[in-house]
């Protein structure tokens, strides 16, 4: 019997995007739970199914534990892998699951960049049955809002006062940042992607009594 040689091992071809993706994002403690700075803006100059090249003006070491938003992209974890002179290269941590939800996002990127991707949100967005909430900006301070429009990524609401950008803070028992300000209003981006059945309720007053206000809104971006 003819020997059929060494079996052949698949290997998984990783997308990748070449071209400037800005976002923004968090340092991580030891533990990799809880923030330990401020949001911070960057630039990614490359990004791929396993690590992204960062620009960012900021100083980082080898190691440390990083949260990045991706614009379009949506959130991920990582580690600093090596120290660049204008940024960072991150390894991002995460399933399989994880993984084919950022190639169909990276795809996307790349279809959008030559013309062939429709111009549409990446997370649907709706209107809400009771557009009225309160927004928790930490030491016990408030402001009366009302949604425009949600997402189980982020909520766009209108006030009369616009938070500074980066501001932790949370929309009923929804913890966030504000991602973005709009005329008469603000963007927040959940810290945590929500489900879109309930995420309207954990925003409303009812569920912000029924939830305890996210912690670690005191320290503002």
């Amino acid at each position: 019997m003819p020997d059929a040689g060494p079996a052949k091992t698949s290997v998984k071809t990783e997308e990748r995007f070449i071209g400037d993706v800005p976002g923004c994002f968090v340092l991580l403690d030891p533990s990799g739970r809880h923030p330990a700075s401020s949001v911070l803006p960057f630039v990614a100059r490359s990004i791929s199914t396993s690590k992204a090249v960062i620009g960012a003006s900021v100083e980082v070491v080898k190691g440390q534990l990083v949260a990045l938003r991706f614009d379009t992209v949506g959130v991920r974890h990582g580690v600093v892998e090596r120290i660049l002179p204008t940024g960072f290269i991150v390894t991002f941590s995460g399933d399989s699951a994880a993984e084919a939800d950022l190639d169909a996002r990276i795809d996307w990127l790349k279809r959008k960049s030559r013309g062939q991707a429709e111009e549409h949100r990446v997370a649907k967005r709706v209107l809400p049955r009771n557009p009225d909430v309160v927004v928790g900006l930490g030491a016990e301070k408030f402001l009366a809002a009302r949604i425009k429009d949600m997402s189980e990524t982020g909520v766009a609401l209108y006030a009369l006062v616009q938070p500074q950008l980066g501001q932790r803070l949370a929309v009923g028992s929804v913890a966030g940042y504000v991602a973005r300000h709009f005329s008469g209003g603000f963007a927040v981006h959940f810290l945590a992607r929500q489900s879109l059945a309930e995420v309207e309720e954990l925003m409303t007053p009812q569920g912000r009594r029924e939830h305890p206000l996210a912690a670690g809104l005191g320290s503002a971006a």
